[in-house]
């Protein structure tokens, strides 16, 4: 399995706040930002 997601954009150093991360465009996003080094908050 590859993974399609290429960072495009650098979030070191910035922390998200993804509500609704457990399926879905919640779960997507969170693997997204945290890929591209967020700190991550879900909920």
């Amino acid at each position: 399995m590859t993974n399609e997601f290429t960072p495009k954009f650098d979030l070191a150093d910035r922390v998200v706040l993804v509500t609704g991360a457990s399926r879905g465009i919640g779960r997507a996003c969170a693997l997204a930002c945290a890929g591209s080094g967020a700190d991550m908050i879900v909920g």
